[in-house]
């Protein structure tokens, strides 16, 4: 058995994988849009909704900001990511955003389908955990991205 990986990655190498990842983004978002259109958003959820089952996440019960935290948690291996609760309304944030640098990449619209697509993701993530529709709203978009998800049957 071998117990070393000696597999060596330049700079040129990540510059590379960004690149195809960028496009594969791209094109993915693309095709979604052509083939399900305004159903859109409901597929990103769905897809939300699917990731939260099979996040390292347990709740004991439907709890909103311990849900968002758990969510940052993890979500803060690859992101810098923040976010709090007021009432029925969560606040993200993300800086740095790694969307906004594959829409930088690709000469994408900031807060168009890529981003929005994001966007109703962490929705249908956020949904799953808490046990309730939320419906996200940009407030800020580049390298910095705000957005509120909006709960509709959360208990102020």
């Amino acid at each position: 058995m071998i117990d070393t990986i000696e597999l060596r990655q330049t700079m040129e190498d990540h510059d590379k994988a960004f690149v195809e990842v960028s496009f594969l983004l791209d094109m993915f978002v693309d095709t979604i849009e052509t083939f399900v259109g305004k159903s859109t958003p409901s597929l990103a959820v769905a897809a939300g909704r699917k990731m939260a089952k099979n996040m390292p996440i347990y709740l004991d019960e439907a709890n909103a900001s311990l849900a968002l935290s758990e969510m940052v948690r993890v979500f803060s291996e690859g992101f810098d990511i923040t976010g709090s609760f007021a009432g029925k309304e969560a606040t993200i944030t993300i800086d740095h955003c790694p969307i906004n640098s594959v829409c930088k990449e690709r000469n994408l619209a900031l807060d168009g389908p890529t981003c929005q697509m994001f966007h109703y993701y962490i929705a249908g993530i956020m949904a799953e955990l808490t046990g309730s529709p939320a419906r996200p709203t940009t407030v800020e978009a580049g390298d910095r991205c705000v957005f509120k998800l909006a709960f509709s049957g959360l208990k102020a």
